[in-house]
């Protein structure tokens, strides 16, 4: 698998929330899309940001760039702080992203850091289709 290092400035995203099994993550998904096409929002990424995992429960939130989501209720904001990530390309969809952050939390050339991972989707304005990259937040 391929990575690269990136360095983020903090940014903030808006979005849902779930605390229960992963299976729900996709009614979050379209939940989240549902109210992107009805506020005619236009982002060309998103997140998918872990906030905890334990006893069978994932903690997640699905969101964009809180500056897109002006008008959305009954949403969570996250900042996301500054910081260095190692990132990689998820190759064979989403059923692949578990993979992907199990190689990179494995990575033994980067020390990991305290701060959230999250997958960023990523489809420019005009193209059909996304990929998906996932993002370890590292020293």
């Amino acid at each position: 698998m391929e990575t690269r290092i990136e360095l983020v400035k903090q940014f903030t995203v808006k979005g849902y929330e779930m605390n229960g099994p992963v299976s729900e993550i996709p009614k979050l998904w379209d939940e989240l899309n549902g109210i992107i096409e009805e506020k005619g929002a236009t982002p060309e990424d998103s997140f998918g940001i872990t906030l905890g995992m334990g006893n069978g429960n994932f903690h997640y939130l699905a969101g964009i760039d809180a500056q897109l989501a002006e008008g959305f209720t009954d949403t969570k904001e996250l900042t996301i702080p500054e910081g260095k990530f190692i990132v990689a390309k998820v190759e064979g969809g989403v059923g692949a992203i578990p993979a992907a952050f199990d190689a990179l939390l494995r990575n033994p050339d980067v020390k990991l850091r305290h701060s959230y991972g999250f997958e960023k989707y990523i489809h420019p304005i005009g193209f059909d289709g996304y990929e998906t990259e996932v993002w370890v937040a590292i020293e």
